[in-house]
């Protein structure tokens, strides 16, 4: 049971960070390695870090919080990146796609978080 209300907090934390956290400060330079996307990154870091807290020592929901940043980090950067290399426009078909995928990869991160937790 715990496993299922812990891919849900993170399915509701995803949702939370990027559909309303990110509309407050929304970074349109996610193609760039360093830039002011962190801030949208951080916040994945330090929601999950406070949801793993109920389900792991601090230590180990510390360890899957940086994870979660870094791969969100890369995440987004690799799909800004690609929308700018083939030229798709935000709101197009293609857009949605690439968008689709994009989500899947987050929520394999929080599966794999999950997995990582349930082993401990």
């Amino acid at each position: 049971m715990d496993i299922l209300l812990l891919i849900t907090l993170l399915t509701i934390k995803h949702a939370f960070a990027d559909l309303f956290l990110q509309t407050l400060h929304y970074s349109n330079n996610k193609n760039q390695y360093i830039s002011t996307a962190h801030r949208h990154y951080a916040e994945h870091g330090v929601l999950t870090l406070i949801i793993c807290l109920f389900f792991a020592s601090p230590m180990m929901a510390v360890a899957v919080a940086l994870f979660d940043y870094v791969c969100h980090w890369h995440i987004d950067f690799a799909k800004d990146r690609l929308l700018k290399k083939i030229n798709v426009q935000r709101g197009t078909k293609q857009f949605f796609k690439i968008q689709a995928f994009d989500q899947m990869l987050h929520y394999l991160t929080y599966a794999a978080i999950t997995f990582i937790l349930m082993l401990q």
